[in-house]
């Protein structure tokens, strides 16, 4: 009986064997060097040798990627940061799988017709840390940049926004390559930007723009240009000497205001509206307020105008003779007639400077609003109820022109201009959009003033601000203003 199931053993394994025979030929002829079922990094790779399995390994990951700089495309190779995948070792684990019961299962799941043991050997890699942080500080600082300032298009006297600028966060950009190398399939990464734009633009792009539109004008150019909330100012040559003409009458008015209590007497209040209202600024009613301030005698009075101007630190005004005076001026020295830069011919009885004239402007403005250094200068002279009604006297000034052209209609500004044969200059302190500001324009040109030039000038200049104010707050901007030949009025 024993001898019969020895028999039936041998029997049965030998029938086993020619059975499992052909699938065992068939199973060991399609093997690998990768055992069946086994994946690395979630790839099926083959190779006839572990050395050619490897190779296939380092072929799908050794190999350069796509890094965007926003749209700058850079190429980034292994070498370059040391990327290496460690694909021997991972052959070698692999390949354990291919021996022992894994092996056995393997074939009687094969037998079977039954999908391997499924086992997936993750990705081994290095990298220098060094070699990519220096790549990315390289790049970073070749294709990182500031933001730029708006631009301006003067045909429409309008803002664009500037470009962004993009900042290289280089922890996160580090992430996003290594995962381009270590994925088979997307080859590509961004670096991460950090977007930097300015809420507000800056004085400096408004200051570019004014001086674009200045350069279209054929003659000598000066403006200042302060906003009041915050003193920020614009020079464009400011300190330029040109003839004062109606534009120091500022001066006379406030030292008027500082001489009398409120409300003014009469006679006063009678030659400032026409000082200001008169269609050519009546000379004479100037003459008439530097009489009083002169107590009887109009040099005095100039002269104590003269002397308030540099008091007060504004020492290129000067109001030497009184207006259509028969009396030669004598010569007066300021450190701006003195500087030969620019050559405006300015009167020898009256000058003064954009500086000059928009400080003063601003300082009223101030003053108008409890605040200010002429308030500290003079507490018993001056109020800001005396400064809120000199500034509403400028608002009366019925020249619609120059820089008030520029402003929208309606808008409260107050201004002072001035006529000569070959200078003109405007003063105004306007209340825009994001709060009150002081504007100046002053032009020369040899022999004679082109109104048709001068005017549109100011006017755009003006538009430009209003415009800036407009863009920095995400409003609509103002189409340029419609120019129709009009003649304005002589006064000095």
């Amino acid at each position: 009986m024993f001898r019969f199931f020895r028999w039936a053993v041998v029997i049965a394994l030998a029938a086993l064997i020619l059975y499992l025979g052909p699938y065992y030929v068939n199973y060991t002829k399609g093997r690998d060097a990768i055992p069946p079922g086994v994946t690395l990094a979630g790839m099926k790779i083959g190779g006839d040798t572990a050395e050619e399995a490897a190779a296939n390994l380092r072929a799908v990951y050794e190999r350069p990627i796509l890094v965007y700089h926003g749209e700058n495309r850079l190429v980034l190779r292994p070498e370059d940061i040391g990327f290496q995948v460690d694909a021997k070792g991972m052959v070698a684990q692999a390949q354990k799988y291919g021996r022992g019961w894994n092996a056995t299962w393997n074939f009687f799941f094969y037998v079977s017709g039954q999908p391997p043991i499924p086992h997936d050997i993750p990705l081994k890699y290095a990298y220098d840390r060094e070699k990519l942080a220096n790549w990315i500080k390289t790049q970073a600082r070749s294709y990182d940049h500031a933001s730029l300032p708006p631009t301006v298009n003067l045909e429409t006297l309008s803002f664009t926004q500037g470009r962004p600028g993009v900042r290289t966060e280089p922890g996160q950009t580090a992430i996003n390559i290594v995962r381009a190398f270590t994925d088979p399939y997307d080859r590509e990464a961004r670096f991460a930007l950090i977007t930097e734009q300015d809420e507000k633009p800056g004085f400096e792009a408004l200051e570019k723009a004014m001086r674009a539109r200045f350069e279209k004008f054929p003659g000598v150019y000066a403006s200042y240009f302060q906003f009041l909330p915050t003193g920020e100012e614009i020079d464009i040559d400011a300190d330029t000497a040109f003839s004062g003409m109606s534009t120091v009458k500022i001066g006379i008015m406030l030292l008027t205001y500082m001489d009398y209590d409120l409300p003014l007497p009469d006679n006063i209040t009678k030659w400032i509206s026409i000082t200001v209202t008169s269609p050519t600024a009546s000379n004479a009613a100037a003459n008439a307020l530097m009489f009083h301030l002169g107590d009887g005698d109009v040099m005095k009075g100039a002269q104590r105008v003269t002397q308030f101007y540099r008091d007060f630190g504004l020492k290129n005004t000067f109001i030497a003779v009184p207006y259509n005076s028969d009396i030669p001026p004598p010569i007066i020295r300021t450190p701006a007639n003195a500087n030969p830069e620019y050559h405006t011919n300015p009167d020898l009885a009256t000058q003064t400077t954009p500086r000059d004239m928009g400080v003063l402007l601003a300082e009223i403005g101030r003053c108008a609003d409890d605040k200010g250094a002429l308030l500290a200068a003079y507490p018993d002279k001056l109020t800001p109820e005396k400064c809120q009604e000199l500034i509403g006297w400028l608002e009366q000034n019925p020249l619609g022109y120059l820089i008030k052209y520029g402003a929208p209609e309606g808008t409260k500004i107050g201004h002072k201009h001035g006529y000569a044969p070959d200078t003109q200059g405007d003063v105004a302190i306007i209340y825009g959009p994001e709060g009150p500001y002081v504007l100046d324009i002053y032009v020369y040109q040899y022999g004679w003033v082109v109104w048709d030039m001068s005017n549109p000038l100011m006017a755009d200049i003006s538009r430009l601000v209003w415009n800036f104010f407009l863009f920095r707050e995400g409003k609509e901007q103002l189409p340029p203003p419609v120019y129709q030949e009009s003649k304005p009025g002589t006064d000095q």
